[in-house]
């Protein structure tokens, strides 16, 4: 089919070139070069896992994109080279972060202890849109999700080594995961009317994004205790029993192992960005030396009090 006829045939599906963003595509493909070396690197610091983290936001931005660009292709090659203005817009969000990511990935591994300067979890673009859903938009989606859930799946049943309270969490946004994919896929058909294929779209968007998150929290484990917290407060949920150190407040009341006052909380100390908790500087009061305790001695997190699992004697000054 000429180039012409291809043109008008896109024109009437009200379709758009990918023409801007063929070069954008081309260089970022450096992610995936990215992906092997991080997962080639040992390593448990915060630099490595950070490292992971940036390496892996590059190349699931990159992955979906290409992909649902080849899914287009091939679903309708009639148009190749053009698709529906809500996918060239998510598609180019997605490769302008591409390469902010790979630049942060660098930056890390020259400078372990660097802030990356993004709010941690990353989030997905947001899908724009201004017309229905197409079939083939589905379709693209659905690819796109089926290229990073092995991913995750497999680092999921490996995540033994993860921090106390990490794998449960790591399970549940699995299972929100798939609970969304297969949600999207029971209501997905040829027959679907609009509104279907929009509830369709939301739930594999939906999915994507757990997968996203989830390849994060495996690179970073600790990032589940921020990103447990930003879920709660964006949801509006009540305040548990069992808080997270995120949560901690100046003056909270600090109990040891027996009971005992130790004193009340005058510093957190830990790392907002990443999730890593290292400890408290409590305040005993009465001109005494701060207390400093270890993030290995916080036995448990109310909102009320925090109890440590050691005695009072056992802790520096």
């Amino acid at each position: 089919m000429s180039r012409v006829a291809v043109w008008l045939r896109s024109l009437l599906r009200g379709e758009v070139s990918t023409a801007e963003i063929e070069a954008r595509r081309r260089a970022g493909m450096a992610a995936y070069s990215l992906a092997e070396e991080a997962e080639a690197a040992g390593g448990d610091d915060r630099g490595s896992c950070v490292f992971r983290l940036c390496a892996w936001n590059a190349f699931a931005l990159q992955t979906i994109a290409e992909t649902m660009l080849d899914a287009d292709s091939a679903d309708d090659p009639a148009t190749a080279g053009y698709v529906p203005p809500s996918t060239l817009r998510f598609v180019g969000d997605c490769l302008d972060e591409v390469p902010d990511w790979i630049r942060r990935a660098r930056i890390v591994e020259g400078d372990p202890d660097v802030r990356v300067a993004a709010g941690l979890p990353a989030r997905l673009p947001r899908w724009r849109y201004d017309e229905p859903t197409t079939e083939i938009e589905l379709h693209g989606l659905r690819r796109a999700y089926e290229a990073l859930e092995p991913r995750v799946e497999s680092g999921v049943q490996t995540a033994a080594a993860a921090p106390a309270g990490a794998a449960g969490e790591l399970r549940r946004v699995r299972a929100e995961m798939v609970s969304a994919a297969d949600y999207a896929e029971a209501i997905r058909s040829r027959n679907a009317g609009p509104i279907d294929r929009g509830e369709a779209r939301w739930r594999l968007l939906d999915a994507l994004e757990h997968a996203y998150l989830l390849g994060q929290l495996l690179a970073l484990p600790t990032l589940v205790e921020v990103a447990r917290v930003r879920d709660k407060r964006e949801d509006e949920l009540p305040l548990e029993t069992e808080r997270s150190w995120l949560q901690i407040e100046p003056g909270c009341p600090v109990l040891d192992s027996e009971g005992v006052r130790v004193g009340a909380v005058q510093r957190v100390r830990g790392d907002r960005e990443t999730g890593a908790f290292e400890g408290l500087d409590v305040d005993p009061g009465i001109a005494s030396a701060f207390v400093r305790v270890p993030a290995r001695a916080v036995a448990a997190i109310g909102a009320a009090e925090i109890r440590l699992s050691v005695r009072r004697d056992d802790l520096d000054g």
